[in-house]
């Protein structure tokens, strides 16, 4: 009959069903993909939202340890620090308080250590105790001379670890959980970050020249806690460059470690940090 209409069969129907719902699982995966393409976590994402964060913090506190243990010929000489440190960023100001404790063959000596950073007259000022004698220091360039790392260190310095690689799993600080990143620095960069002073062990060793450290490639890790897109870990190991450093220049010294430990312990908990009177007057004002 020329106006009848002929049925659809049910093979048809199912087939443009399948399609349609092929069709719009294609589409959440590849929504889904780009998603996750656009919200892939790396490490210049990483120090971009924590230095976001870290301007908003207005003081951290840091404990920090260094463990040195250096062999020649005629002596074994260790070094172990432990120091807590406190710094604010309006004004800039830091304050550390800790103990080294030095061995050279069977001799040790326990210094405790008292060490102020502040700006006075443009000026970075540091005013430092060994013991009982207090010592005052000025340096033209502040960007060098500070305790701790607070935001515009990361601000300045935060660069150098961009190109670092993000490990596949999250690590455990104090129970939280923390992105890690690990990669190299140069020397200058590792001086911006942490401070000559930490890097050169406030000087309880004897290193080779400071220019030749500067050139250095020096592997770190630095962690970040997930939640608070803050820092919560720096770790340096700077014992295999230091050998080839020694090396180079002919020298028989032997470093079979020599690494420093940085952890954050608080953020926005520091009072104001001010030298004491009697401290300036001990160091000869």
């Amino acid at each position: 009959m020329t106006g009848e209409k002929r049925p659809v069969s049910d093979n048809r129907y199912k087939t443009g069903y399948r399609c349609k719902v092929a069709a719009i699982v294609l589409l959440f995966v590849l929504t889904g993909m780009l998603a996750g393409c656009s919200g892939r976590m790396t490490p210049k994402r990483l120090l971009t939202d924590m230095e976001e964060n870290m301007q908003n913090v207005t003081s951290s506190a840091n404990h920090v340890e260094v463990a040195i243990q250096m062999e020649d010929v005629l002596d074994i000489r260790n070094v172990n620090m432990a120091l807590d440190l406190e710094n604010t960023t309006q004004p800039p100001a830091g304050y550390a308080k800790g103990t080294a404790k030095v061995t050279i063959k069977n001799a040790q000596v326990s210094p405790d250590l008292d060490i102020y950073q502040v700006q006075e007259d443009g000026k970075a000022v540091t005013y430092s105790r060994t013991n009982d004698t207090w010592v005052k220091e000025t340096t033209e360039d502040s960007s060098e001379s500070h305790l701790g790392v607070d935001g515009d260190i990361f601000r300045q310095e935060g660069k150098a670890m961009e190109s670092f690689h993000l490990a596949k799993k999250t690590v455990k600080e104090d129970g939280k959980e923390c992105y890690q990143m690990y990669g190299d620095v140069t020397g200058t960069e590792l001086m911006g970050i942490l401070g000559r002073d930490m890097v050169n062990a406030f000087h309880l060793v004897e290193l080779p020249d400071e220019d030749a450290i500067r050139e250095l490639k020096i592997p770190v890790i630095f962690e970040i806690y997930k939640d608070e897109m803050l820092p919560a870990r720096i770790l340096v190991d700077m014992s295999d460059v230091l050998n080839e450093l020694y090396e180079s220049y002919g020298e028989t010294t032997k470093v079979n470690l020599y690494s420093i430990d940085l952890k954050f312990t608080d953020f926005d908990e520091v009072d104001a940090i001010e030298v004491p009177e009697e401290v300036k007057e001990a160091a000869g004002e």
